[in-house]
């Protein structure tokens, strides 16, 4: 049997960001049991020059998409091509990319169930996963009950790494202000969250007492270098890289290269101080929920969290509804699934760890308690989530 012809993937990727690094972790991850596959890395160019393409003989391209030249220019070449970027949609080119709708419902639960009733947004509309986060934050507000328009603010840069100007901040600091507190927002990325940061810094509005600010790839070289270290969605991007690689690789073998889209779910909240306060005025149902969010690795009972609130189990009920719209119960439940939520890309953990670790009574209550609120076995949803090992 002859071996293997030998191939050149060439990778085009933003390697300064996380984002950019994890997708690469993921391509190298699938390559590594196939040496007749030599990666070429390179930065993501302002614009894909055909004729250097061509120079270059790569057997197939994973990449990021930017722009419709970008587009027609990848896709003339004549060899399989992959998009890892939400920018624009590719209809000539296969995409593997976040699910931005998911990601904008995610983090809208995550703010509601801190208790904000007001929320807002800071993106733009001209990248296409701004667009659509904003969209499911919305449409998971008004699945929640939410009835105002949820406000958004037009920033034109997004994951830049170069100070934003003054005129901008000024913009964006007088959008803040207008905003009725307390206020959950979301930041398209977490560059953008910084922002939204260092405004509320400049302005003295607190955070997250006054503003809660949730931003998206939790980029660490950002989130923690925030005036309050900032909670971020994490995103799989090295399953984006894997999953990516697995179809480049197929297209390479004679698979038809089909214009489909993959979308990969975002993998967790890692929450930090800038959205972890519940945002109530009353300081009973203030003290409950403490109590529930201190012992949610633990079975919760309603006697007990009335008894850290200092009142009667009757009258914290009537708080809860009063304030959260939900009984102390149904909040230790929502909790208790969010740390079981959080534990879920662990591959270290079993199931019954998980459900052990986040309060569930047996792994059977966990699993039986999961499908009825989410439609899916806790099996079924990791599997979905971490994709194959």
């Amino acid at each position: 049997m002859s071996p293997p012809r030998s191939r050149r993937v060439a990778v085009f990727l933003s390697l300064s960001t996380d984002q950019g690094r994890g997708i690469l972790r993921g391509i190298a991850r699938f390559f590594h049991q196939r040496p007749e596959v030599t990666v070429l890395k390179f930065h993501d160019p302002r614009a894909y020059d055909a004729a250097a393409l061509r120079r270059l003989r790569p057997d197939g391209i994973i990449g990021r998409v930017a722009t419709r030249r970008d587009e027609t220019v990848l896709a003339g070449l004549g060899v399989p091509v992959v998009n890892v970027a939400g920018q624009i949609a590719t209809p000539r080119l296969p995409l593997i990319n976040t699910d931005d709708l998911r990601v904008g419902r995610l983090a809208l639960r995550h703010l509601h169930g801190r208790a904000y009733r007001n929320f807002a947004y800071c993106g733009n509309t001209t990248h296409l996963g701004s667009v659509l986060r904003y969209r499911g934050f919305c449409a998971e507000a008004r699945r929640l009950g939410v009835t105002a328009a949820i406000p958004r603010h037009i920033l034109p840069h997004g994951d830049q790494d170069a100070p934003y100007p003054e005129a901008l901040r000024a913009r964006l600091a007088a959008w803040l202000k207008k905003l009725p507190r307390p206020v959950g927002l979301l930041g398209f990325t977490d560059r953008v969250a910084l922002e939204l940061d260092g405004a509320c810094a400049r302005l003295r509005l607190r955070v997250p007492e006054e503003v809660a600010i949730l931003g998206v790839g939790n980029d660490l070289a950002r989130v923690e270098f925030a005036h309050v270290a900032l909670s971020s969605i994490q995103l799989n991007t090295q399953h984006i890289g894997l999953l990516a690689a697995e179809k480049l690789q197929g297209m390479m073998d004679g698979a038809a290269g089909a214009a489909d889209e993959t979308l990969v779910s975002p993998q967790k909240i890692v929450t930090r101080r800038s959205t972890d306060r519940f945002a109530v005025d009353d300081e009973v149902v203030a003290l409950g929920l403490d109590h529930i969010r201190e012992n949610a690795g633990n079975t919760i009972y309603v006697e007990e969290v009335a008894r850290a609130a200092g009142v009667t189990r009757r009258v914290l009920e009537l708080r809860f509804r009063a304030k959260l719209g939900t009984s102390v119960y149904a909040e230790a439940q929502r909790q208790h699934f969010e740390r079981a939520l959080e534990l879920m890309p662990e591959r270290t953990l079993t199931l019954g760890e998980i459900a052990d670790a986040a309060g569930f009574e047996s792994p059977s209550v966990f699993a039986a308690a999961f499908r009825r609120r989410y439609g899916a076995t806790p099996s079924a949803h990791r599997k979905r989530l971490l994709g194959p090992r």
